[in-house]
């Protein structure tokens, strides 16, 4: 979701604003600050608009009332920070509430990991259930859009390879290393 990406940048772009604060004057922070709130403006009257595109859909108020409902939520938090960037404040207050929208926007792109493709009557099937994997290709930007999570075995390197000691050098470090060992106990 390109919202959910641009809400990111603004964070970014916020956080930076009120680090470099100390460096500005006072006209540059409140530019900065401006165009900063009508950045926001516009990606809450984008969610608006997404909400409104979900409603004409057929069903929508009943197929997507929960993702309706998030994304309601998302555009008043994002109204909200609009006015607290155009104080001008890009502090923790700002910061805050970006992260707000941007946790919420997490929230409607939950993904179901097994409700995956397949044909039949009906294909890609499932999606019916909660999950709590968000979606990866939203944590971060990549090229890897469906990639899911994968736990691997990994097996012992070190200490399996190299050369082998003959039986009497080996028994004699054995020895050494253990008394060594018990003279420390």
């Amino acid at each position: 979701m390109k919202i959910l990406e641009k809400e990111i940048g603004l964070r970014e772009e916020t956080r930076t604003a009120e680090q470099a604060k100390p460096a500005w004057d006072e006209v540059d922070y409140l530019d900065k600050a401006n165009g900063l709130s009508e950045t926001q403006e516009t990606l809450a009257r984008r969610t608006g608009e997404v909400v409104k595109s979900i409603r004409e859909l057929p069903d929508g108020e009943a197929n997507f009332a929960k993702e309706i409902g998030l994304l309601t939520v998302v555009e008043q938090v994002m109204d909200e920070t609009t006015g607290i960037l155009s104080r001008p404040d890009t502090g923790p207050e700002a910061i805050a509430a970006e992260t707000e929208a941007i946790e919420l926007l997490l929230q409607t792109k939950r993904v179901n990991p097994n409700s995956g493709g397949g044909g039949g009557s009906n294909p890609g099937g499932g999606g019916t259930g909660d999950t709590t994997d968000v979606a990866l290709a939203l944590l971060g930007i990549g090229d890897e859009k469906m990639a899911q999570k994968v736990d691997r075995a990994t097996e012992q390197t070190t200490g399996v390879t190299g050369s082998n000691w003959p039986a009497e050098f080996r028994a004699g470090l054995d020895a050494y290393f253990g008394a060594i060992e018990q003279a420390t106990q």
